[in-house]
């Protein structure tokens, strides 16, 4: 229903919709289907690597304490989501002929998230102690 066709490409700077099977007018991979979520986060991550200058950090200079925080929320947010659906992935592994892979991925997800939360909490706790320290 809300699916878009994107480049998949992180690096592309082609951010437009396209359609099933086309190629990127930029860069020629084919376009992959995203959800409204999933295609919202693809393009940020695009932007944050042409802002970046080719390089995917959780964590750059440029980034406001606010904007750090902002980005530790959202991490939590999808912790959240992860551990409110473990008990319908049960539920669902019990259909399935690889229930093991997919708690394990949902578990490696898990751990993840948690260290992309911790490292940009570190990064806010090393600004601070530097501006303590210039006091």
């Amino acid at each position: 229903m809300f699916e878009s066709y994107l480049c998949p490409d992180v690096a592309c700077p082609y951010d437009k919709k396209l359609k099933e099977g086309e190629n990127c007018p930029e860069c020629r991979a084919v376009a992959e289907k995203f959800g409204m979520q999933d295609g919202s986060r693809h393009l940020n991550l695009k932007k944050e690597y042409q802002k970046s200058g080719g390089k995917v950090l959780l964590v750059t200079p440029e980034m406001s304490d606010s904007d750090i925080q902002t980005a530790i929320y959202h991490d939590m947010g999808n912790l959240a989501m992860h551990e409110a659906g473990t008990g319908w992935m049960r539920a669902g592994t019990l259909l399935t002929l690889k229930s093991t892979d997919q708690i394990l991925g949902s578990g490696f997800k898990m751990l993840v998230d948690q260290n992309k939360i911790i490292i940009r909490q570190n990064e806010l706790i090393l600004r601070n102690l530097k501006e303590i320290g210039k006091r």
